[in-house]
């Protein structure tokens, strides 16, 4: 099965977790990339195929297929955001189609997988492009993010975070709750992190 168009992440590169206090919020930065003031011992880092360091931002044309890599160093469930040049969002993982987001130390995740029945296939709109994983030791409940409609294999992500700004807003809701309850517990500050890979679709 195809998707129709590729998912885009956050509009904005990573910055590296600074040292705070171990109750600090989670930040936004200037390009709204939620970002984790605490250092922390987890690390994850995502990938596209055309740039293994995920340093560089390479170029893909409307047609061609690119595959999404992500790999932590401890065991730890990944969400993956693809962020278009328009600024809508696309939630890649979890999905229907991929099995579960949980991934082991070490392990590197292809997304699609081989033998996945769906492929990831460019297509418009033109420009920048960014892929955003948030890993976290604990499952996160992504329901102010997204929902899946029924039949549907990808979730849909909610108007009220379909834009940079308002997703690093709403995942901000998600690892830190004001009110944390038994679905929506808040998550230690050492518990999860981001990274984003960049690429662009090119005429």
């Amino acid at each position: 099965m195809k998707k129709p168009a590729i998912l885009t992440t956050l509009t904005a590169a990573l910055l590296l977790p600074l040292a705070a206090p171990a109750q600090a919020t989670p930040r936004l930065s200037a390009q709204s990339i939620i970002v984790n003031p605490v250092q922390t011992n987890l690390s994850a880092q995502v990938w596209v195929d055309r740039d293994p360091s995920g340093l560089q931002t390479p170029n893909y044309r409307v047609g061609e297929r690119i595959r999404l890599y992500t790999q932590v160093n401890e065991d730890a469930y990944v969400y993956l955001f693809n962020v278009n040049p328009d600024g809508s969002v696309d939630q890649i993982l979890p999905n229907r189609l991929s099995g579960t987001n949980f991934v082991r130390r070490g392990e590197i995740r292809a997304f699609p997988a081989a033998g996945d029945n769906f492929t990831f296939d460019v297509a418009g709109p033109y420009g920048l492009n960014k892929v955003l994983v948030v890993a976290s030791r604990r499952a996160l409940n992504l329901s102010e993010i997204s929902s899946f409609q029924a039949g549907q294999p990808f979730a849909t992500v909610k108007p009220t975070a379909n834009s940079p700004q308002r997703l690093a807003q709403a995942l901000s809701i998600v690892v830190n709750p004001v009110t944390p309850t038994p679905t929506q517990p808040a998550i230690s500050q050492q518990d999860w992190v981001s990274d984003t890979a960049s690429y662009n679709v090119a005429y």
